[in-house]
């Protein structure tokens, strides 16, 4: 990871811990506007959290382990998919309220990656055939 991608992800995840609480300090549901706007910002700075670590760890895992891009995106992706709703159930399983925010993001991260799943092993399953016909390892970046 780059500083500077290190940095913004320590930025948002910082974001986020502190309006989750605010969130909590401000009191359950009191019906006002900054309730709302609370809710907003906390969900942005922790989806954004959430994407920047998936990005590193798209990028980092292929290199590390030397394997194929789309073998790795596949396994990724199936994590992303199981511990994304997971972790929606386990943080409240709505999308208002107090947990709403944070709930929320692990959904579209689950979402997220119960739509690349399929995707990205189709890609994987055509490389492996390409590579497997040009005599090159299959497994290896």
């Amino acid at each position: 990871m780059s500083l500077r991608m290190a940095k913004l992800t320590g930025i948002l995840g910082l974001c986020a811990l502190v309006f989750a609480i605010v969130d909590l300090i401000h009191g359950h549901h009191n019906g006002d506007a900054h309730g709302l706007v609370i809710h907003v910002v906390e969900f942005t700075s922790f989806f954004g959290f959430l994407c920047l670590l998936d990005a590193w760890a798209f990028k980092a895992v292929p290199m590390r382990f030397n394997l194929n891009r789309w073998l790795a995106t596949t396994f990724l992706s199936l994590l992303n998919f199981v511990f994304g709703f997971i972790l929606f159930i386990v943080s409240g399983g709505g999308f208002h309220g107090d947990g709403g925010p944070i709930a929320f993001s692990f959904f579209l991260i689950g979402a997220i990656g119960e739509v690349i799943l399929p995707v990205s092993f189709i890609g994987f399953v055509v490389v492996a055939i390409s590579r497997k016909r040009n005599g090159l390892p299959v497994l290896d970046r």
